[in-house]
């Protein structure tokens, strides 16, 4: 097994190295030290959404027992004994349960506006609104907690209150021009929130997940448009010019993730297309097998390309 504990310890004798951190390094390369923060974040993660599903159901199952109003009251408190943790602890030594206290402070905010809109139709015909009020309240939350979980919330209530998340799949299908066109809208708002946020604040974090939720955007409008058979043409070129696109950001970025829009997305169009043209069941069948292959093999060498050029 390749190993750099004897670099490390030249660097170490040499002084380069104090002792604390070769130490620390050492440890690693022999696996006596192994970190295991990326389990415990997706495990807080995952109490996270078990919590949320969790009162959804409870809610769904006791809402004659227990009354609208209560419900809407004990949300609205679980949600505000949240934001108060993660105010109390915003002037105190971060820990890793933090952003998800505030994550789910941020989830149940919505829950509970969201119920409260649909059992008491305060804004009528106008209901979608609340959308945009979420969007302005995690915008706002996230900002002032410099918490790019709750960022993804307000873009999301964002995209809802343009009409991206429809209540039947089928719209996708029945309107794709209009889908798209929300897509593509919502993807220039957030690209022009990136650049109004960069130039008021240089030292910004936000700046990352603002690419990459401009990018799905863009592609997702032009998916949706690859999807119907008037459209598909115009669709998967639009596609494989944002992949093209991706893929230079990703080399001019050193960002892996582009390089994996790009191929994917790249690929299910140029798939949609060819599909479409030929008909053939079995030509179909090893057209998608080596299509596939292609395209794995495809994103294995333009990463470690990208990750040599890094």
């Amino acid at each position: 097994m390749i190993t750099l504990e004897p670099e490390l310890a030249l660097l170490r004798d040499g002084g380069t190295l104090d002792a604390e951190t070769a130490a620390v390094l050492i440890a690693r390369e022999r696996r006596d030290a192994v970190s295991i923060y990326p389990e415990l974040r997706l495990l807080t993660w995952a109490g996270v959404m078990l919590i949320t599903t969790g009162v959804g159901v409870y809610v769904a199952k006791h809402l004659d027992d227990i009354g609208p109003l209560a419900i809407a009251v004990g949300i609205g408190l679980a949600a505000a004994a949240c934001y108060a943790w993660a105010y109390w602890k915003r002037s105190r030594t971060a820990s890793l349960v933090d952003d998800y206290v505030l994550l789910l402070a941020a989830l149940l905010a919505s829950a509970d506006v969201g119920y409260i809109e649909h059992h008491y139709h305060l804004l009528g015909d106008s209901w979608p609104r609340h959308f945009l009020f979420l969007a302005i309240l995690h915008a706002v939350t996230a900002y002032y907690f410099q918490s790019r979980f709750v960022l993804s919330l307000s873009v999301a209530s964002l995209a809802a209150w343009l009409g991206i998340e429809r209540r039947s799949v089928d719209a996708i299908f029945d309107a794709p021009e209009a889908t798209a066109g929300r897509a593509f809208v919502c993807a220039a708002i957030v690209v022009a929130w990136r650049v109004i946020d960069r130039k008021l604040r240089p030292a910004t974090t936000f700046s990352s997940f603002f690419d990459h939720a401009a990018a799905n955007f863009a592609f997702w409008g032009s998916l949706a448009l690859a999807a119907h058979k008037e459209t598909r043409l115009a669709g998967c070129l639009l596609t494989v010019i944002l992949a093209a696109a991706s893929m230079l950001y990703a080399r001019r970025t050193r960002n892996g993730t582009f390089v994996i829009y790009a191929w994917v997305y790249g690929t299910i169009a140029i798939d949609i297309a060819v599909l479409d043209v030929i008909h053939d069941p079995i030509f179909n069948t090893f057209y998608m097998l080596i299509s596939t292959i292609a395209a794995i093999v495809g994103l294995f060498l333009s990463h470690a390309r990208l990750r040599r050029a890094a």
